[in-house]
């Protein structure tokens, strides 16, 4: 057995175009999730905002099962 047969594989390149589209895919699904999350946080800071300033006279009563108060 000679040094040629032993380590019989093909020369393979690198970065190959399947992994190469996997991660293009793998950072545009992050920055779409990571521009939703951002609207979502950015809804929430507003409705934070908006909220702090009124004053609430309702009485709102909840006997509901998603009631968490009741729960804990």
């Amino acid at each position: 057995m000679s040094f040629s047969d032993a380590y019989s594989y093909q020369a393979r390149n690198i970065v190959d175009i399947k992994i190469f589209v996997q991660a293009i895919r793998f950072f545009v699904l992050n920055f779409i999730l990571g521009i939703i999350f951002l609207f979502l946080i950015l809804e929430e800071i507003d409705w934070i905002i908006f909220s702090s300033g009124e004053t609430r006279i309702d009485e709102v009563i909840d006997s509901t099962s998603w009631n968490l108060n009741n729960l804990f």
